[in-house]
């Protein structure tokens, strides 16, 4: 797929991968409908995708609110004149042991990350699957293919999407709808400051963090090339291939390396 002259929605745009996705598909050539809670970062990204010489409409968006993901896709529409690509990034991490886990953290993650993606795919649906064309791009990450200790929470989010992604998949590609999924590990966002990195298990800190505009040219390349999943570094692209063939290794190895990384940090 030619990024020159599509119409692009991409939600989470206010910072992090968000913010440098909307600018990639800007660079690209697509004129974008960018969606976030906070209007001000949201009107300075706008800006920017500007200067690219692409249309770029700011839409103020809650997705855990399902009214807001219509009026996105409605305004879009009525003002781009059509949605050819969706891009769900919105999302937050907050780290703890099960055992201490917050309900109410873990059900309002579970509200923008997953039922984000939800509200927003399908109010983009019944207009792609009308024009028989469409690409819909869902952000989860590492933590949707491996569970992770204190990251319970936060990994049941990004699993549900990984699931939400495939049976879409399997929906939709007979109907001129391509789905792909992005997952990213460690990113060099905003997110930690909420997610809290030190909190993460030791080994997985082993594998360097990795800056949101690669993240974003992952998100490019899905869209041009209809590639299914595509996971970032290749370090941790490697140890997910072997989660997948031999899941209790993949576990033990993360507890025992973690265990001696944390051991030494403290």
């Amino acid at each position: 797929m030619s990024l020159r002259g599509k119409i692009a929605i991409v939600t989470g745009a206010s910072a992090g991968i968000g913010r440098e996705t909307a600018l990639e598909l800007a660079q690209a050539g697509c004129s974008l409908a960018i969606a976030a809670r906070r209007t001000s970062e949201l009107d300075a990204v706008a800006l920017q995708c500007r200067t690219f010489g692409v249309a770029c409409l700011p839409i103020t968006t809650n997705v855990t609110i399902r009214s807001d993901c219509e009026n996105l896709a409605r305004r879009t529409i009525e003002e781009l004149g059509r949605i050819d690509i969706l891009v769900n990034n919105a999302g937050f991490g907050i780290f703890d042991p099960i055992e201490r886990a917050d309900v109410d953290d873990l059900r309002s993650m579970m509200d923008t990350n997953y039922f984000g993606t939800v509200h927003c795919t399908q109010a983009v649906l019944p207009h792609m699957l009308a024009r028989k064309e469409g690409s819909i791009v869902n952000v989860s990450s590492i933590t949707g293919i491996m569970g992770y200790a204190r990251m319970g929470g936060y990994c049941a989010t990004k699993f549900a999407v990984i699931g939400f992604t495939e049976a879409l998949r399997d929906e939709v590609i007979g109907h001129g709808i391509r789905v792909s999924l992005i997952c990213p590990g460690t990113t060099e966002t905003d997110f930690f400051r909420k997610a809290e990195r030190g909190k993460i298990p030791g080994a997985s800190r082993l594998i360097l963090a990795i800056p949101p505009a690669r993240v974003a040219r992952a998100v490019r390349a899905a869209v041009e090339r209809g590639s299914y999943r595509t996971v970032l570094p290749v370090g941790a692209a490697a140890y997910m291939r072997l989660k997948e063939m031999f899941p209790r290794t993949a576990h033990l190895l993360m507890r025992r390396v973690s265990a001696v990384v944390e051991r030494k940090r403290d």
